[in-house]
């Protein structure tokens, strides 16, 4: 299972105030995808004391395909916290005693505005997924979807279709 903490450690605008909610993103797992409470359960614990207004996460581990979304609170524009989130991804993390594997990033595009979406690939080895984040007035819809290279095509459409539900 990916060490989905990578992508998850970016996050670094969001705000830490205020209680949790139970939020559902609405996108339903595509066929034979069931429940990753350990995935949810490490995006979490890696955002810290950021307020999570919701997570979800979903996977076909026998296919090595992966998907979490997560709705969180933020500061900022869109573009400010794109900004951030791409230094995060990019950034080695100092406080952790482990290293951290090597996170590469591609095909970034950013907001222009208050409101946008940030879009970019990525790879960490043996991973490789895309990663979508609405942010707009002081909140982000975040939605990654990975996999390993054990049936790369197939997960790669699927994760296509995964992308195309952030609400």
């Amino acid at each position: 299972m990916a060490d989905v903490r990578l992508i998850w450690l970016c996050l670094a605008a969001c705000t830490t105030a205020g209680a949790e909610t139970k939020q559902t993103s609405g996108i339903k797992p595509p066929a034979g995808w069931t429940s990753q409470p350990p995935i949810a359960a490490a995006a979490k614990d890696a955002l810290g004391k950021t307020t999570v207004d919701g997570i979800e996460a979903f996977g076909e581990p026998a296919m090595g395909c992966y998907s979490v979304w997560m709705a969180l609170r933020g500061t900022g524009d869109a573009k400010d916290v794109a900004e951030q989130i791409v230094r995060g991804l990019t950034a080695p993390d100092k406080s952790s005693k482990q290293p951290k594997r090597k996170l590469e990033i591609k095909d970034v595009v950013t907001p222009t505005a208050e409101a946008g979406v940030l879009a970019l690939s990525f790879e960490s080895a043996p991973y490789q997924g895309r990663l979508r984040v609405r942010l707009a007035q002081g909140k982000l819809t975040a939605l990654a979807c990975w996999s390993s290279r054990r049936e790369p095509l197939a997960c790669e459409q699927t994760c296509t279709t995964v992308l195309g539900a952030l609400p």
